[in-house]
């Protein structure tokens, strides 16, 4: 992640991280910077801005970790739905609606 995303993703998330459970919270920040990390590293589009995240990025992610639970992917997506929120941002894609799109494609490829 660019220091510059780094530092948009800190401000934003600050209050996330210091109110309710904080212990909680600060795990589901360092899962986000990850999801943030992978995207990066695997869609070259997004060139480490938050702003070039789109519905196939989202969907690349999904598919690439469709070894987690679907309760943790929802985890995850609800933490990025809060900074999409704070940054001015559209609600990210679902990952279930993700998943399914990525089963039923596969199965018409057959």
């Amino acid at each position: 992640m660019i220091p510059e995303t780094h530092r948009t993703v800190d401000e934003a998330m600050r209050q996330f991280r210091r109110t309710g459970k904080k212990e909680y919270r600060k795990r589901q920040y360092k899962a986000l910077c990850e999801l943030l990390n992978d995207v990066f590293d695997h869609e070259p589009d997004c060139r480490g801005k938050i702003k070039s995240i789109g519905w196939r990025q989202l969907t690349g992610y999904y598919k690439r970790h469709s070894d987690l639970k679907l309760a943790t992917l929802i985890a995850r997506w609800r933490v990025l739905c809060i900074l999409f929120e704070k940054i001015g941002m559209n609600e990210p894609l679902h990952p279930e609606k993700a998943l399914k799109k990525a089963v039923s494609e596969e199965k018409a490829l057959e």
